[in-house]
Parts: structure tokens; C-alpha cells; sequence
């Protein structure tokens, strides 16, 4: 039942986005991940921290997945800057749920599940808006699809996941949300380098996560991914 649990979420959002792309339209891989996690929220009740309550660092949370399944309509609603601000919000906001929960004791699996996916959906979400909306090419699509091909390689194979912690990939994450807010100047020169910076970077964090893997005869200690 584990094992399909893995692999059902990042299959969910594949085919989320799959849809987004065919369609065009970003309100699918939005809408997606606001039902998968969702899902996910309603099965993990009673384990969403040590104490079995919701907590506040995972309220944060979920707010912060509020505003990410709507940034396809704010990204209409608001001017250029708005818009770069809420994402830049969003990223600092990010921070916060992380300290909240080792600060109440509220760290748990899930929590770290969560702020994780919620991550990887705001890239993918930020990725597919460039593209449809014709702001960048479609090679931007890559910052986001790793993380969804990355799960689904690691429910197949668990040791393609069993890599040391690092602060570099927090660090590429950061540095990443930064690039991909930057692409939605509208100065088609500095749209296309802040993307092209964003996408190479998460790229080179992944095959920096996959070369240190046990798969590959890397002992690992604990795993993690950003």
C-alpha cells in the first residue's frame, strides 16, 4: 500500500501537467496538486505531527498551497511587479513554516512531505505560466518536471533517493524561485537568462542528488531532497 502511495502522487501530477501542456491552460497542473495533496492531507490524518493535530507550521503550509494553486489567476489580476512580489512572498513564507515547526515541535514526515510538494508545485506552476504565456521557451518546463520524474524513479527504485543531506539544494531552490520570478520582467533578454539560470541549476542538483544516491554505491546517512 506504501509502494502505491509513492508512486500514485508523482503519476497524479505527470499526468497534471501533461494536461496543462496538451491544453495549454495551467489551471490543470494547479488544480492537480491542489487535489493530490489533498488526498494526501485526508490519509495522513491523525499523523500530520508528533501530536497527531494539524499545527500551525502545516496551516502555513497550506495557506501558502492556496496561493500557489491560485497564482494562474493572479498572475492575470496583477500587474507584472504584484505578481513577482507574491512570489517572492510566497519563498519567504516558505522559510517561516519551516521554522514554526521545529520551533513548536510540530516537525514530522508529513510536514516535510508538504512544504516539499508545495515547492515542486509552485516551480511547475511558475514553468508552464512562462511557457503558455509565451515568456520564455518551452525548455522551462524542465525546472519543474524533475521533481515529479525524480518521485517516480524513486517509488521504483527507493535507492535513487537515499542521498546524504545537503544545503545546496535548499540553496538551488532559493536561487531557483528567485530566477523564475525574475523571468516574468517583461524584458524578453532578462526573462530568458533568469529562466535559463533557474532551470540549469535545479537540473545540476538533481544529477548532484542522483550521482551521491546508494543506486550508485554512495552510502547515505539520511534521505532528503530540497
Amino acid at each position: 500500500m506504501k509502494a502505491l502511495r509513492e508512486i500514485a502522487f508523482p503519476a497524479w501530477m505527470l499526468a497534471s501537467v501533461a494536461l496543462a501542456i496538451v491544453e495549454h491552460d495551467v489551471v490543470w497542473c494547479a488544480a492537480g496538486g491542489l487535489v493530490g495533496l489533498g488526498v494526501r492531507l485526508g490519509l495522513a490524518r491523525g499523523s500530520w505531527t508528533p501530536s497527531g493535530a494539524l499545527g500551525l507550521a502545516n496551516q502555513i503550509t497550506l495557506g501558502r498551497l492556496a496561493v500557489v494553486a491560485a497564482l494562474p489567476w493572479l498572475f492575470e489580476a496583477l500587474p507584472w511587479f504584484g505578481f513577482i512580489a507574491v512570489v517572492m512572498a510566497l519563498l519567504i513564507v516558505d522559510g517561516v513554516d519551516g521554522w514554526a515547526a521545529r520551533s513548536r515541535g510540530e516537525a514530522s514526515a508529513f510536514g516535510a512531505m508538504l512544504d516539499m510538494e508545495t515547492d515542486a508545485l509552485c516551480v511547475m506552476v511558475l514553468g508552464i505560466l512562462l511557457w503558455s504565456h509565451r515568456l520564455v521557451g518551452a525548455w522551462v518546463l524542465v525546472a519543474g518536471l524533475w521533481r515529479y520524474a525524480f518521485a517516480f524513479a524513486v517509488a521504483l527504485a527507493p535507492s535513487l533517493g537515499d542521498t546524504p543531506r545537503s544545503t545546496f539544494y535548499r540553496i538551488v531552490f532559493v536561487l531557483l524561485m528567485i530566477c523564475l520570478a525574475g523571468a516574468f520582467v517583461p524584458w524578453v533578454s532578462f526573462a530568458t537568462i533568469a529562466a535559463a539560470i533557474g532551470t540549469t541549476l535545479v537540473t545540476i542538483s538533481f544529477i548532484h542528488s542522483l550521482a551521491r544516491s546508494s543506486a550508485f554505491g554512495k552510502p547515505a546517512i539520511e534521505s532528503a531532497r530540497p
